[in-house]
Order: C-alpha cells, then sequence, then structure tokens
C-alpha cells in the first residue's frame, strides 16, 4: 500500500471517526447505538458479514445485538478485561475483537471475510480497534445520559412527593376535613409509597380500639404476611398509633420499599401525632376556657351572696371583708337585719377551696336566708342547717360556721359555733374573751345535734371579731403561723381604732407584712363589730 493511498484511508477514517461519533452520541438506547455502530463499521470494512455483541458477565453467553451474517460468537471466546484482538485464517477468514465496558461488561464484534478474499491488515487491526474504543466511548456517555435522565426523573418524583407530604399536612390541619386524620394519611402515605396495601391500627392498653384498611374492604388477615412492609408508629396519652405498608409496586412488579419510602410514611406518622396533639391540646383549651367561664359565673354568684355593703345599725360600727385565694373561695359572711328588729351575724367557712366550696357557700346562704324569715331559734335553726348541709354536700364537705343574732337596744348577743374558730370579744378592760360554744360543723353528721349557745352583753366601747381560720394560719416563708404566741390577740389589745374599717384593714396589713413574699395558703375572711 502506498503512503498516499495510506494517508487518504486515515484521512477518511478520521473523518468519519467523527462522524460516527456524533452519531453513536446521539443514540437513546443500546440497539440504536449497535445499529449506528454497524453502519459506521461497514463504511469502513469492506465485508458483507458484520456481528455486534454483549456479554453482561464472563459467565453469561455472548447477546446478539445487531448485525449481518451467520452467528459467529463461537470466534469471540471468553470476556476480558483489556482489548483483545483475533484473526482467523483458512477458508474463512475473519477478525474479532472484545471491547471492556465501562459498567464491566464486555462488547464483541466479529468481521467475515473481505469480499475480496484478501487477508486483514495491521491497518484494519488498528482501525478496529480505534473503532471499538470509539464504541466503549459512546456506550460510556450513553450510560451517563441515561443516569442523568434517571437522576431527573428521580429528582422529579422526590419532588413530586416532597409537594404531595407538604398537600398531605397542609390537609391533614384544616380544621374541616371530610375523613379522619388516620385515613387520610394511610391513603397519602399508599399513594406515596406506591405501596399496594395499608393498615392502621389504634390500640389502647394492649386493646384495639381503631383499625383501618387500605383500599377500604381489604381484609387484614389477607395482606398482614406479605414479603415487603414498611413500618411507622407513635405513643400518645396510652395510646399506640402503628401505620404498615405493604408491596411496593412499579414496573417489574412488587419490589422492597427503599429508605426514602420508609422516610416519606415516618413524615406522614410525624405529621399524625402533630394533628392528634393539636387536636388534644384545643380540645383541653376550649375545655380550660370553659372551665374559667364556669368560674366566672361562680364568682359573680359569689359576689352577689358576700355583701357589698353592711347594714347600719345604730350605735354600731360594722365592717367586714373577704379575699379568696382563688377566683371564688369557701368563706362567707353577712349581717342581715330580721324582723323583729334584731341582726343575724354570719361567719362560715366551707372544707376546700374553688367551685365546689363556692356551690355549697351559695346552698348556705339560700337555706339560711330562707329559714330566717320564720320565727325560730337559735338552736333549732343549727339543727336545721346541719341537716340541709349534709343533704346538699358530699362526704368530704362540710361547713364551720358562727351564727348569732344581735339586739342592737340592749347589746345581747347570742353565738353558736359549728366547730369554728372561737369569738373573741374585746373587753372594755382591754382583755379578751373567747366564745365557742356550739357543736358540730354543718353537714358532717345527719344527727339532731344538741347544740349549746352563748349569750354574752357587748357594752359600749366593747368590740367583737368573727372570722376564719385564713387570718391566724396566714403562713410566711418559714411555715410560721400568723397566730404563733398570740400574735393575733394581742394585735387586738394594741389596736382600738374608732372605726370597724380602720380595724380590718389594720389587721389585713399586718397579715401582710407577717406573710411576706409567701404566698396566701387560705381564704381571708373578718366581720368586726364596735359597740359605740
Amino acid at each position: 500500500m502506498s503512503s498516499q493511498h495510506l494517508v487518504d484511508r486515515l484521512s477518511v477514517q478520521i473523518d468519519s471517526l467523527q462522524d460516527g461519533f456524533d452519531a453513536l452520541s446521539r443514540t437513546s438506547n443500546l440497539k440504536e447505538l449497535s445499529r449506528q455502530f454497524f453502519h459506521l463499521l461497514r463504511g469502513n470494512f469492506v465485508t458483507s458479514e458484520i456481528s455486534i455483541y454483549r456479554k453482561q458477565k464472563s459467565s453469561d453467553s455472548w447477546e446478539f445485538l445487531y448485525g449481518k451474517g451467520q452467528d459467529s460468537s463461537e470466534y469471540l471466546g471468553e470476556a476480558s478485561t483489556t482489548f483483545m484482538l483475533k484473526g482467523f485464517g483458512g477458508k474463512d477468514p475473519k477478525l474479532t475483537a472484545v471491547q471492556p465496558l465501562v459498567d464491566k461488561s464486555s462488547a464483541g464484534v466479529v468481521l467475515g471475510r473481505k469480499l475480496d478474499g484478501s487477508a486483514y491488515s495491521s491497518l484494519d487491526k488498528i482501525s478496529l480497534q480505534i473503532f471499538l474504543q470509539l464504541f466503549a466511548n459512546a456506550y460510556q456517555a450513553h450510560l451517563q445520559q441515561r443516569k442523568e435522565k434517571e437522576l431527573i426523573f428521580s429528582l422529579n418524583h422526590r419532588l413530586l412527593q416532597l409537594n404531595s407530604l407538604i398537600d398531605t399536612g397542609i390537609e391533614l390541619t384544616r380544621p374541616k376535613k371530610k375523613v379522619s386524620p388516620p385515613i387520610l394519611a394511610l391513603e397519602r402515605a399508599a399513594s406515596l409509597t406506591n405501596a399496594s396495601w395499608g393498615t392502621f391500627k389504634k390500640t389502647i392498653n394492649g386493646n384495639v380500639t381503631g383499625e383501618l384498611v387500605f383500599p377500604e374492604g381489604i381484609k387484614p388477615h389477607r395482606i398482614k404476611d406479605k414479603r415487603h412492609r414498611i413500618h411507622a408508629g407513635f405513643t400518645f396519652h396510652d395510646a399506640a398509633y402503628a401505620f404498615n405498608l405493604y408491596e411496593k409496586e412499579s414496573r417489574a412488579g412488587t419490589i422492597p420499599f427503599d429508605e426514602t419510602d420508609n422516610m416519606l410514611l415516618a413524615a406522614v406518622c410525624r405529621q399524625v401525632h402533630a394533628v392528634i396533639e393539636s387536636q388534644f391540646l384545643h380540645n383541653e383549651e376550649l375545655e380550660k376556657q370553659k372551665i374559667e367561664q364556669d368560674i366566672a359565673v361562680a364568682a359573680a354568684i359569689q359576689k352577689r351572696i358576700i355583701p357589698e355593703k353592711l347594714p347600719e345599725i345604730a350605735s354600731y360600727d360594722l365592717f367586714g371583708i373577704n379575699i379568696p385565694t382563688k377566683t371564688v373561695g369557701g368563706d362567707y359572711y353577712d349581717c342581715i337585719p330580721l324582723a323583729n328588729g334584731t341582726y343575724a351575724l354570719i361567719m362560715a367557712d366551707v372544707a376546700g377551696k374553688g367551685v365546689p366550696a363556692a356551690l355549697l357557700v351559695s346552698s348556705f346562704h339560700a337555706y339560711l336566708t330562707a329559714y330566717l324569715e320564720v320565727e325560730f331559734s337559735l338552736l333549732t335553726l343549727a339543727q336545721k342547717l346541719n341537716s340541709a348541709m349534709y343533704r346538699s354536700s358530699t362526704p368530704e364537705r362540710y361547713i364551720t360556721g358562727i351564727v348569732g343574732v344581735l339586739n342592737p337596744a340592749t347589746g345581747e348577743l347570742e353565738t353558736i359555733n359549728a366547730g369554728h374558730n372561737p369569738m373573741y370579744v374585746h373587753r372594755n378592760n382591754n382583755t379578751i374573751e373567747e366564745f365557742a360554744n356550739g357543736g358540730i360543723a354543718f353537714g358532717m353528721l345527719d344527727i339532731d345535734f344538741p347544740y349549746q349557745s352563748d349569750r354574752i352583753i357587748i357594752q359600749p366601747g366593747e368590740r367583737v371579731l368573727l372570722y376564719t381560720d385564713g387570718v391566724p394560719e396566714a403562713m410566711n416563708s418559714d411555715e410560721e403561723l400568723y397566730d404563733t404566741s398570740d400574735s393575733f390577740k394581742k394585735f387586738m389589745i394594741n389596736n382600738r381604732p374608732e372605726s370597724a374599717e380602720d380595724f380590718i384593714h389594720s389587721l389585713m396589713s399586718d397579715v401582710s407584712s407577717f406573710t411576706g413574699s409567701a404566698p396566701q395558703s387560705d381564704d381571708i375572711t373578718a366581720l368586726y363589730l364596735l359597740r359605740t
């Protein structure tokens, strides 16, 4: 072969290589790549037989991809990790080459005898090696393009899943949902992961309280033994919630779930958890608001029971105060004018605090005012109040109290003490007398208890103090009581103001100074009577 002829042939092959690479790069699949490669070889080798093969693994048989001529794969031999070239002489000379590819597979080419019957030259062998390397490069580019397409598809699919997950979260949190959160979550989770079936189960202390399946109508026992399954769940307030998805669908049939599927199911599960917790807190808030409304109503009722202003009694000065620990309390005081010109003085304390105590105070006030409208003896009144309170309260609820009747003209005061703190009388000789005759607390026992009363005379200048245990038992930060070492009586002895209101305010200020920053532990109520 002349030098000029060699140069011309190489020039043609170079142009053919460039055109061939462009054509090979535009192919969309392996079959098309093989077809284009076949035409490239046919344009550069004068032979009527060209066969192109591929072997995935060394143990596999050669797979025919494209070509023309009889099956000649037996000439290729085994796959190799390096380029292999063989020539076969005889009556049917052939040229074969095996090219390793980037994915560990191998490509094989068999060229049949030349049309002019001549043997393949060294240039033919070099050319075939170059063309096979070109095929390998195009094959690598083809794989890269396929991976890029798969990546783009995967990213688009993940984006779709993310948008669906966001939509699921929005739908789950809608105030008015057409379906319950578990049903909606089960449907969306199955759609996001391409699951064939799904189940949801709610259990409390091991007992099943709710169970759902997807699609609706499928029996749970029919799907629980499936091979491919993913699970997610959570617990909230002693209840366990469990989601299961089975058999991921694909074009090739059912396949195992991947890590993304697990993440998606877990994300949907967390959304349901958040919704259930949010609903619980919302209901708690509604219940709290209802309770606060009930307390506000009870407080309004109690404000009407405890007098805003006490009646004026000629030659007497009277003032009272009530400071509950909560919005409503269980203390009660009053001064009620009676038909015969006398006055009923009342101081009461319900065992307990809050709304239940306030309700019992209301009952006590209602019975007391009803009984005071008719002629009565103080002893009979006490027995009636005890019986009425027993019927109106639970066993742990009762009322301690003092009920007294004052005759303003004579200064006579008759009192009954029903298990309450003693009444203090500050005499003109600056001594303190205690009066505690009476009996059991109202409502404690359902018996006609023989109550006893005290009868005393209040002289001009003398004072009477009724109070609940919130005063003497007021506690400071060291847990010391206000009434320790008779400080309560000492305060009375050292404080004889000209008005009942001044005494009450001074007493409250002294209690507050004693307790300091310590929280108020009980309702504080006091009623002070001064005969002028």
